[in-house]
């Protein structure tokens, strides 16, 4: 596991879950792409409090937040970040029985074991999260429960978000107390965990990419942090241009967090809803693997440019974006 960065507001570097209201920098800088504060009303009206961009914690927040979009990055701006300050009663709440959760942890596991999540979804959905709580799974790939996305895969919670009056998309970063993680298979339908040996679920123990946790436990295992709010054009990569350069994965296995971008950069953003809505669905267990080849091959129609691309996502192939004609684009 790589060492992830801990910002000291909540559980500082030995450990310990430090009070809730600690100092930081909540400075305003102006920003020409930052909207009217209203916009962001209902964030602050709920315990959360918008961080200076010239703070620490915004800059640490941020270079996770687009390191893990990978190579939508480029073209992903950071509009503003609120923190959860527990001002509210709810919040409050929370953050004591969060608290409580990771002391349980810690006594009964020998140690806490506390990770990074990313959760997307749309404005109204964190809302209601950091109001009420969560109240829904939102993933059945790998067990039923809530999913969160962790910082190397943020991409792959990113089909989730969704624009909101402002044009902008949001994403919570979360504390998730994992306990003893234990490994998921694809396509389980399992709701808790399989022994009291374990407390939560991963889809791969060495290096995840979902964290799975039961819905017994998600208003107790997850305390939301921040709330990222971000622009992404709708899965288009700035400008198309006639050619992409080479994409380099390193990677084996078909990734739906590298797959994506390849394809909206190929065949551009007309496409890439419906693209990433078949992804989605397949993620979310509503379609199997092959119904998924079978959709993208409908949306694209090309099966030489869709094999062209999964091809490139396992061996660091260069991808060429379809001429006129429907061809590569490269030599014959």
């Amino acid at each position: 596991m790589e060492r992830e960065d801990q910002v000291s507001i909540i559980i500082d570097d030995g450990g310990e879950i430090l009070d809730a209201g600690s100092e930081t920098d909540s400075s305003s800088s102006s920003s020409s792409s930052v909207p009217k504060p209203d916009c962001f009303d209902a964030f602050t009206r709920n315990g959360m409090m918008r961080i200076g961009e010239e703070s620490k914690e915004h800059r640490v927040i941020k270079n996770q937040f687009l390191t893990g979009m990978n190579q939508l990055a480029e073209d992903t701006s950071v509009v503003t970040i609120h923190k959860n300050i527990c001002s509210t009663m709810y919040m409050k709440a929370r953050f004591k029985a969060f608290k409580s959760c990771v002391d349980a942890v810690r006594e009964r596991r020998g140690d806490r074991n506390v990770k990074h999540g990313w959760y997307g979804a749309s404005k109204q959905e964190i809302l209601h999260i950091i109001s009420f709580g969560f109240s829904r799974c939102n993933g059945q790939s790998h067990g039923v429960g809530v999913y969160l996305s962790t910082s190397k895969f943020i991409l792959e919670t990113f089909p989730s978000t969704t624009e909101d009056e402002n044009g902008l998309r949001h994403m919570m970063f979360c504390y998730v107390e994992m306990g003893k993680m234990e490994l998921i298979r694809a396509g389980s339908k399992q709701i808790y965990p399989s022994s009291e040996e374990f407390d939560s679920g991963v889809d791969n123990l060495e290096e995840p990419s979902r964290l799975v946790v039961w819905s017994a436990y998600m208003n107790s295992f997850i305390l939301p942090l921040y709330i990222v709010s971000f622009k992404a054009p709708s899965f288009s990569i700035g400008s198309l241009r006639g050619q992409i350069n080479e994409v380099r994965t390193g990677g084996e296995k078909l990734s739906i967090a590298v797959l994506l971008p390849m394809l909206v950069k190929v065949f551009g953003p007309a496409k890439g809803d419906m693209i990433s809505k078949s992804l989605d669905d397949h993620r979310k267990c509503k379609i199997n693997r092959d119904q998924m080849i079978q959709s993208l091959k409908r949306i694209i129609g090309n099966d030489r440019m869709l094999i062209s691309v999964i091809k490139a996502s396992r061996g660091n192939l260069a991808v060429r974006a379809p001429n006129r004609e429907g061809g590569s684009g490269g030599n014959n």
